[in-house]
């Protein structure tokens, strides 16, 4: 790296913990619960401590041991706050009708992710379209806020890459969610989860250019954890990013 370089990554490290606060204050507070996650009845301000998410809760009661499938319901967009639209406003978003597109095209996506994190060798349970099988659990997600990375550009008219330091704080994308797991059987409700969050920052060498998707790479994360957060035993704790360095 060059001397460069390097000085600008060090002004990047320098203003990400110096005004990280300012651009990120949203995703650090707590997303209000909307109809999806208040039917459940569950005190959203309850969290299980090894996991990473604002909400978290499990019937104590419950015995996982006797669940071997689970369904993966599609993710929902019917929750979401889409009277929040403008947070998002830019050319390719010009309109609440274009914000909406975008928003289900995110849920389509989130939803392969999902898929693929449960029918992962490491998850506890075999993925299956069949609620009917005894031993099953149905785990249904909503999207519930959605705010997409605005364009910004450098002095020199380079677009930042959405996600990095500078793009953060000019108007960070964020996303939240709400989940409820229940017994296919009887209904029962087993967990419930709720998260909001913004992409781990990113520092980058003055001397490359990258583009990343930081609201896919945020329900990446969130299908992973979704995921592991059934098997305590591989995954006594389950982990959040929040700085990457490239």
């Amino acid at each position: 790296m060059t001397t460069t370089a390097l000085s600008t990554l060090t002004s990047s490290i320098l203003l990400t913990l110096a005004l990280g606060s300012c651009g990120l204050k949203d995703v650090g507070t707590h997303a209000e619960p909307t109809k999806f996650l208040k039917a459940t009845g569950v005190d959203p301000s309850q969290r299980v401590g090894r996991l990473p998410f604002e909400h978290s809760w499990r019937d104590p009661n419950a015995d996982l041991a006797k669940y071997k499938y689970i369904v993966v319901r599609p993710i929902t967009t019917a929750f979401l706050r889409s009277e929040r639209w403008e947070e998002s406003k830019s050319t390719t978003i010009p309109n609440k009708r274009a914000y909406l597109k975008r928003c289900n095209a995110l849920a389509r996506y989130w939803d392969r992710s999902l898929q693929k994190a449960f029918s992962s060798p490491v998850c506890m349970f075999y993925k299956t379209p069949d609620s009917q099988q005894p031993g099953t659990l149905i785990l249904e997600v909503a999207l519930t806020e959605v705010r997409f990375d605005s364009a910004t550009a450098t002095a020199v008219g380079t677009p930042l890459p959405a996600g990095s330091v500078v793009s953060a704080l000019t108007g960070a994308p964020q996303c939240a969610f709400e989940s409820r797991t229940r017994d296919a059987a009887t209904g029962k409700l087993v967990t419930t989860a709720a998260d909001r969050r913004g992409p781990d920052i990113k520092v980058l060498d003055a001397s490359k250019t990258s583009f990343s998707k930081p609201n896919e790479q945020i329900c990446d994360e969130w299908s992973t954890q979704l995921m592991q957060r059934f098997n305590k035993e591989l995954f006594p704790t389950v982990r959040r990013s929040w700085f990457s360095l490239f």
